[in-house]
């Protein structure tokens, strides 16, 4: 099962509204001023959850949606990080996070973290904006040409990758390490229509980007 996140960060309407209607959830659900990137995208959500301090309460009674959860805004979790929760509770296989950039970037490295905890939980989760596209990748992974979202392939260790290998790319790597403080991993490129990324330790943050 597909399930969409709209999160209250920064949201480029009209590539958003693309990008969705292509990976075509099963449902979706909006956290805090999500809600309001939903009505903007014409979107129904079929959970509504948070603490309202960024959207006004009164949106919510414009959706007929069944299920809405309002949280404390005194909590341990993020409103994203609810629904993230939320998500693989109601059993997605795979998660789109749309809205989990933007001027915040406390709130932006939180969402990256939730890619982690829903790799953590076997669930593919993928984070995307007009710019970016992020995921946590496998220990044997590929990214391909035709399938790629920007020109730009980055690695980031979180916080240490051992053995790391990169056949098909301009600049390979042969089980070599990488650490978060070192930037060997940015701006690398596909050489070849699919390239292979495998390592042995650690996690690893792969970002598509373009300029």
């Amino acid at each position: 099962m597909r399930v969409l996140i709209l999160t209250g960060g920064a949201v480029e309407e009209t590539f958003a509204a693309d990008y969705i209607k292509k990976w075509n959830p099963d449902k979706v659900i909006t956290a805090d001023k999500g809600l309001l990137y939903a009505k903007k995208l014409d979107i129904k959500p079929d959970i509504i959850l948070g603490d309202f301090d960024s959207c006004n309460k009164d949106v919510m009674e414009e959706f007929s949606t069944d299920e809405k959860i309002i949280a404390p805004c005194e909590k341990d979790d993020t409103d994203t990080g609810l629904a993230m929760q939320k998500a693989i509770e109601t059993g997605a296989d795979e998660i789109l996070l749309v809205g989990g950039t933007g001027t915040r970037l406390d709130h932006v490295l939180g969402n990256i973290g939730q890619l982690f905890y829903a790799h953590s939980k076997g669930v593919k989760a993928e984070l995307i904006d007009a710019n970016n596209r992020m995921r946590v990748l496998d220990h044997k992974s590929t990214v391909s040409k035709k399938d790629q979202f920007g020109k730009y392939v980055s690695l980031i260790p979180i916080y240490e990758a051992k053995g790391v290998t990169l056949q098909g790319f301009k600049y390979p790597l042969n089980n070599d390490t990488l650490v978060f403080h070192e930037s060997w991993g940015i701006s690398n490129e596909l050489e070849v229509e699919e390239g292979t990324i495998s390592y042995r330790e650690g996690k690893l943050l792969l970002i598509e980007s373009r300029d």
